[in-house]
């Protein structure tokens, strides 16, 4: 069996972690860029896009202390099969001359205005956004989808869209997978503050603005609300090797009704195994730990 996969663990650098959305008081976000600094900053994280809507904020003048900082923003565009916006943060760009909030205008342009400028568009929470199948088949050329939001995932419980990639991919289409915080500091009662809970690891050879764009760009990265992957590696018959963090499962994620599970006895896994299974077109790795946070591997194709 062939595999083809952007294997961030083969190449040359270092592993930086890093949110690439998140709100301010300049949007719809409670915080300032720098109380945003602060919090990520402290929480061990290695860069950060503040993605407001409607603006991308000039972040020249903003010290990170020591917190890369990468441009962003979102557009709130188009209309749905269920009347609703297609949310899309592009990364890496300098401006989105488009009005936001605009059910007349086309994602299809925000994204293609995007890779022009050479940035990064991302289809940002299919699942509260309400996409169905449909939706996102209609757009091409975006580089990833989130699988997790943690805005979404603690107000709403509306923040896993794996099903949603999952469909993506086995129409055909080859989406990269993002975890993020969306950060937007509601404060309300009996709701976690949406910081720090997901986030991308990349692999880059620095930690700048042009090397983390281009490390995503790659592929070069896994996404984690938790669990660290290790390694992941394929040999020549196909069969796929994970190494994690202790963890209570670990998932490969494949074309309807195959794939396989891998569920802790007596210890924690480490370690999977798995040779595939007869008609995946492709397979993603989950591995999920005791509280129940999960780490995604980007898709593997078959050939």
């Amino acid at each position: 069996m062939k595999r083809r996969f952007i294997n961030p663990f083969k190449v040359k650098g270092d592993w930086f972690k890093g949110n690439v959305h998140t709100h301010s008081v300049n949007s719809d976000g409670t915080k300032t860029p720098e109380e945003l600094i602060g919090i990520y900053r402290g929480a061990g994280y290695d860069f950060l896009s503040i993605t407001d809507h409607s603006i991308v904020l000039d972040i020249t003048g903003l010290d990170g202390k020591g917190l890369l900082l990468v441009p962003g923003g979102e557009m709130c565009i188009g209309r749905s099969e269920a009347g609703q916006f297609y949310h899309l943060v592009a990364l890496g760009v300098e401006d989105l001359p488009f009005k936001d909030f605009d059910y007349s205008l086309d994602p299809q342009e925000v994204i293609d205005h995007t890779n022009a400028v050479g940035g990064i568009p991302i289809i940002a929470h299919p699942y509260w956004s309400g996409l169905n199948h449909g939706d996102l088949m209609k757009l091409r050329d975006y580089h990833g989808v989130e699988i997790y939001n943690t805005s979404c995932d603690y107000e709403r419980n509306t923040g896993l869209s794996a099903s949603h990639i999952d469909g993506m991919i086995a129409a055909g289409l080859e989406p990269y997978i993002y975890a993020v915080d969306d950060h937007h500091g509601a404060g309300r009662s009996q709701v976690p503050i949406d910081a720090c809970g997901a986030w991308i690891s990349i692999k880059a050879e620095s930690l700048t603005v042009k090397s983390i764009l281009d490390a995503i760009k790659k592929g070069h990265f896994y996404s984690s609300t938790g669990p660290e992957i290790m390694d992941i590696t394929i040999d020549e018959d196909g069969v796929i090797s994970v190494e994690c963090s202790p963890v209570k499962y670990i998932s490969f994620v494949s074309t309807p009704s195959l794939g396989m599970k891998f569920h802790a006895e007596d210890e924690p896994l480490t370690k999977a195994v798995y040779p595939g299974r007869p008609g995946e077109t492709y397979v993603r790795v989950e591995v999920t730990d005791y509280e129940g946070r999960t780490a995604w591997s980007n898709p593997i194709y078959n050939f």
